[in-house]
């Protein structure tokens, strides 16, 4: 079947790149993002992978197609998705959309919402680029979860919500820097297997496919920490992740080392800062998220028929 052009603006939000799909998707539908996310997985996955595989785009991309929403009050309505599959959430994605909106004129300073799989969330354009999001409510599911590794080691660290699901550990023994991240890749995939192979996952079964490896913030730097991130598949996140923060902040508050008004600094492995801060909620709390995006280009996706990578090189 012929694929029709993709037209797409790129992003990137504190190093992490977003591809905002803006024309040429099939119709998914007009449901919930949950019901045409499962139209797109089920249809149209080869597309999914074109997009964002090489040699159009590369391993640690993350796409967002840009919707309708089906709900009234939202801006527009997005699907995640990656190398991999899709994303319930995004966080430095749904900044890249509001970027992309406000270049396209769809938007202006002030307050939008986004309708995701995961729920509904709020984000706030400022003057100045800075982008803040309102993200869905987030939790801890489950403290000191410890699990064997194939070596024979135990790593122990918490479960949490944040949008996606991620297992929350200390890193171990690996500083957290660029120079480093094939050895904490290779440290979070295993923790990753590990938990796989234990049949641990989240509430409603679902996988916990993100690994998140703290190393505290010298004194002076704020209360917070400096993190690596494993993306579903083997990428690591170039931003300090919007989700991972969220589910970490969550964390924090169980725990009782961080208070409903209190500022949390997330460093990625580039030394990007994402600034967090939350409101208690029934179930969690209600996580707010500041950073800013930067808008990298804009163009047309083909994909000939006789093209034999058409649909993605699986790396």
């Amino acid at each position: 079947m012929a694929i029709s052009p993709i037209h797409y603006i790129d992003t990137h939000t504190a190093g992490e790149p977003t591809r905002v799909i803006t024309g040429g998707f099939p119709d998914l539908g007009s449901g919930s993002m949950v019901d045409q996310r499962d139209v797109l997985l089920r249809d149209h996955d080869s597309l999914r992978a074109g997009i964002v595989r090489e040699p159009r785009g590369h391993e640690a991309m993350v796409a967002a197609l840009l919707l309708e929403s089906s709900l009234p009050d939202c801006n527009a309505g997005v699907i995640f998705f990656n190398n991999v599959g899709a994303l319930a959430m995004c966080g430095h994605g749904a900044m890249g959309v509001v970027e992309a909106l406000r270049h396209m004129g769809r938007i202006e300073p002030g307050d939008c919402q986004l309708e995701t799989p995961a729920g509904v969330v709020g984000l706030k354009l400022r003057e100045d680029g800075e982008i803040s999001l309102q993200n869905v409510v987030s939790h801890r599911a489950s403290a000191d979860c410890t699990v064997t590794l194939g070596d024979g080691n135990s790593v122990t660290g918490d479960i949490a919500w944040g949008g996606n699901w991620f297992f929350i550990a200390e890193t171990p023994g690996i500083e957290v820097d660029s120079k480093h991240v094939s050895a904490l890749t290779e440290a979070a995939s295993r923790i990753r297997d590990a938990l796989d192979g234990a049949g641990i996952r989240g509430s409603n079964g679902e996988r916990i496919d993100h690994i998140e490896l703290h190393q505290s913030l010298p004194a002076g730097q704020g209360q917070g920490t400096r993190s690596f991130v494993l993306c579903p598949g083997r990428e690591w996140d170039r931003s300090p992740c919007g989700t991972g923060t969220s589910a970490t902040m969550a964390c924090e508050y169980q725990k009782g080392t961080l208070k409903e008004g209190d500022l949390w600094h997330q460093i990625g492995v580039l030394g990007t800062r994402f600034v967090g801060s939350f409101v208690v909620a029934d179930e969690g709390i209600v996580p707010t998220i500041r950073g800013q995006a930067s808008l990298c280009g804009e163009g047309t996706l083909y994909f000939p028929s006789d093209d034999p990578f058409r649909h993605g090189i699986d790396l």
